[in-house]
């Protein structure tokens, strides 16, 4: 989760009044071309051919599609760059790059609270490497040595205030080897149609910083650019909000351009990694079936939903590319709950329940008595999904094969969450679909989406958010972006922040539950949602109309939650101060637009994709 409350950081911010040189090339609205009629935050599309600099596309979609094409789209987009190769091969390639922050220092945190208290807590002056003279390896003074600074790394989510002590190991939990905070990157190659699909173990990655990656990556034409963020909250902070103070930055500048270095090393390296896919299998789990003997509990044993009313996309979707002689070369696994299961008060860098999943789905699962499940082999690539209002681990305990139950803030209990969900995911691609002859596909668009929430405007206005805003008749926007992809018969789309998963999947009706522990709507919540007043399907992944949907949350951006209009609430000091009962999300929103926002995009895209 996000949490404002006015925790802020980092600057300063660019702003700008100038328009894009052209305005008619594809405005949100119902997907006809026209331009938007504001119901989607008077957004409107950004350059007109994607890259920013003001030309526009020539847009006539070979003269065929009804409505204005989106700004880059392969293959056969107008330009020539990635016309269709009949019968071309898939080909996949990954990456792994390091992200721990190549600089920080550690401390005790003498009162166990998360939080550096100057003057109780001490920060070990032992420089970048966290090395004493007293401890194994140490060799010489390395930078920050006994210089009397802090070289703190400020940990994203939560509070104020929470430098990062160190990196998680194999001595804490029950499968900590290998974890830490990754940059993964899976390249897919068609013909001439290129995509890179970037995950990054943080809190969230704004869309500016991605065009920054792009403009480095112009000689492995890369026709789209994906970087996603796992949402999560142990790792370093990535935008700004969790700093010293709610007033100072928590991004690290040497450890932003150390992110842009390791996107584009990563992408460069995949491209170099690519071969060709002999065998892709796709399949679908269900979270909830991890319930270890309790259906009762269902899936509360591996995630909750803590804003009424009670709704959860229980999907695992799972994607393996396997080479000719039969070994995994990636696979991708769509889920939607946020990595925070280790909550506020630990300090050490951590993947959270994603690391055990992937390292599971690599590996194989690791219990101390139960039977171990094979794992797939190769690289596991995590993406989150509708992990909005408030899909997390937080406030269950989760119980494992071994008989054994782990709380929250407890490394065994993000290690029992992802090894149960890799285990689903393992068992998906076992009883997956093997897909002849698919073909990859995407299409992409630019917008502006306006901020309407007063605490952003003062976050931007106080140069804290570092990201260009636009000024247009008395009303701030900034530049986001959205996607769909398409793979056989697997169709995905990007969302610019934390869709609460009723308008991915509906169940207001209480079809979205998957257990039994808790109502739809608890009888003692103060002030509940009105349901009657709950949009009507078709909801977004129905209108997708694919046999396998997939939503990359955060993807190419993170504005933040996007809330159905009929619960979106605000208190008396709105944007500042939640309304009473399950209304946090909006304070850490652009606005009521979004969902209109991303249903009138993201159905344009659909309809593009649908035609392409």
């Amino acid at each position: 989760m996000l949490l404002l409350a006015l925790s802020v950081g980092l600057g300063p911010a660019g702003c700008s009044d100038d328009a894009p040189a052209e305005d008619t090339s594809g405005e949100t609205g119902d997907g006809d071309g026209d331009t938007g009629d504001g119901d989607s935050g008077d957004s409107e599309t950004g350059d007109g051919d994607g890259d920013g600099d003001g030309d526009p596309g020539d847009g006539d979609g070979d003269g065929d599609f009804p409505g204005t094409p989106p700004e880059n789209f392969c293959p056969g987009d107008p330009d020539g760059n990635c016309d269709e190769v009949p019968d071309a091969p898939l080909r996949a390639g990954t990456a792994v790059v390091d992200l721990v922050p190549e600089c920080f220092e550690s401390w005790t945190d003498v009162a166990q609270n998360g939080d550096f208290d100057e003057g109780e807590d001490d920060f070990l002056d032992c420089g970048c490497d966290r090395l004493c003279p007293m401890d194994p390896g140490y060799v010489a003074p390395d930078e920050g040595e006994n210089d009397g600074v802090f070289q703190a790394i400020y940990m994203a989510g939560f509070q104020n205030n929470r430098p990062a002590t160190g990196v998680r190991d194999d001595s804490v939990g029950l499968v900590g080897e290998g974890d830490g905070i990754w940059c993964k990157a899976v390249v897919l190659d068609q013909g001439n149609t290129r995509v890179a699909i970037v995950t990054l173990d943080t809190i969230g990655y704004f869309y500016d910083e991605v065009v920054a990656i792009r403009e480095t990556l112009g000689d492995q034409d890369i026709d789209w650019l994906v970087v996603h963020s796992i949402h999560n909250h142990e790792g370093p902070d990535t935008m700004g909000l969790w700093g010293e103070s709610m007033f100072s930055g928590g991004f690290d500048p040497d450890y932003r351009a150390q992110i842009r270095l390791a996107v584009a090393s990563a992408v460069t390296d995949a491209v170099a990694d690519l071969e060709e896919v002999a065998t892709l299998t796709v399949g679908r789990g269900d979270a909830s079936t991890a319930h270890q003997g309790d259906p009762a509990k269902g899936i509360r044993n591996v995630s909750n939903d803590t804003r009424a009313p009670f709704i959860v996309d229980e999907a695992v979707d799972v994607l393996n590319f396997k080479n000719g002689e039969g070994e995994s070369i990636v696979t991708l696994i769509n889920f939607a709950s946020h990595p925070e299961s280790l909550a506020s008060e630990q300090t050490l860098l951590t993947a959270d329940y994603v690391h055990a999943l992937r390292k599971t789905v690599e590996q194989g699962s690791q219990w101390q008595a139960a039977p171990a499940t094979a794992g797939l082999g190769g690289e596991a690539i995590f993406i989150s999904g509708a992990l909005g209002g408030m899909m997390t681990p937080l406030r269950i305990s989760t119980t494992t094969p071994d008989g054994d139950t782990w709380n929250t803030g407890e490394f065994e209990k993000a290690d029992a969450i992802g090894q149960l969900l890799g285990e689903i995911a393992i068992d998906a691609i076992h009883n997956g679909e093997v897909i002849e002859n698919p073909r990859l596909e995407f299409a992409s668009q630019t917008y502006l989406a306006e901020v309407i929430n007063d605490g952003f405007k003062l976050l931007f206005m106080q140069s804290i958010f570092d990201r260009e805003v636009i000024e247009r008749d008395n009303k701030m926007y900034v530049r986001t972006e959205m996607g769909a992809l398409e793979l056989g018969p697997v169709r995905m789309l990007t969302i610019p922040g934390e869709l609460l998963p009723e308008l991915a999947v509906g169940g207001y009706d209480g079809s979205q539950m998957f257990t039994t522990e808790v109502e739809l709507i608890e009888p003692d919540n103060p002030n509940p949602p009105d349901l009657d007043a709950a949009p009507e399907g078709p909801y977004l992944k129905e209108r997708m109309a694919a046999d396998y949907t997939w939503l990359i949350g955060l993807g190419n951006d993170e504005l933040g939650y996007i809330v159905p209009k009929y619960n979106f609430e605000l208190g008396d000091l709105p944007y500042l101060s939640e309304a009473e009962g399950d209304h946090y999300e909006e304070t850490n929103s652009l606005g009521p637009h979004m969902a209109d926002f991303v249903n009138d995009n993201g159905d344009s895209l659909i309809e593009f994709i649908d035609w392409l």
